[in-house]
């Protein structure tokens, strides 16, 4: 035999439970939530015609929330001009290593030697991933994997002199490329703007 189901709303509230009649009940045939007592649960208030949706702080607002949306903004935009960046070094230090080997390769660059498991943690990445792109970079002849000096038994990362040469010719490449948005500016204005950018970049 089946067993009895409970339908009853939270809070013994029943839906479209029979309605009270008589010329001083409105009747717009909407379905209504009554209380457990049968009387009528309170309704939300209807919102106001003259009433602006929910909106994110713009740049043009007065005050603090108004300034942090032009941060967010200037940020969001140097972002999506640092990632077609990467994207034409990556093609320029080599048409078949894609963006995601060359920020790779720029860890093992900078923190070799490093284990596959110290790309995953510091870049968020999935460890097949990781996998991936460091046998795609072996193959092509970028990294190498060598023994770990304090335990033979874990391999560890390292670029190879091919790399090491082919990236310092993209860095000149990239600098010249950062120089045209500078261009212009004192040492004074550069020394500050890199210490706000330190200063941002350092969790609090």
């Amino acid at each position: 035999m089946s067993q009895p189901t409970d339908d009853t709303p939270p809070g013994g509230a029943v839906l479209d439970a029979p309605r009270p009649s008589g010329p001083d009940v409105r009747d717009d045939g909407a379905p209504r939530l009554l209380g457990a007592d049968g009387g009528e649960a309170p309704r939300l208030p209807a919102a106001d015609d003259g009433d602006e949706a929910p909106r994110l702080p713009a740049a043009d607002d007065e005050g603090r929330e108004g300034l942090m949306a032009g941060v967010v903004d200037e940020i969001g935009s140097m972002m999506v001009e640092a990632k077609r960046t990467i994207a034409a070094a990556a093609s320029r230090f080599d048409p078949d290593v894609p963006p995601t080997a060359f920020y790779v390769l720029r860890y093992v660059m900078k923190h070799q030697p490093c284990s596959a498991g110290d790309i995953v943690k510091a870049m968020a990445m999935d460890k097949s991933a990781v996998s991936r792109q460091v046998t795609l970079l072996r193959e092509a002849g970028f990294v190498d994997m060598v023994p770990d000096a304090a335990d033979g038994r874990v391999m560890t990362l390292r670029s190879t002199a091919r790399a090491d040469a082919r990236m310092l010719e993209v860095r000149h490449e990239n600098r010249a490329v950062f120089r045209t948005h500078v261009e212009g500016w004192t040492d004074d204005e550069l020394a500050e703007f890199a210490g706000w950018l330190r200063r941002f970049n350092t969790p609090a």
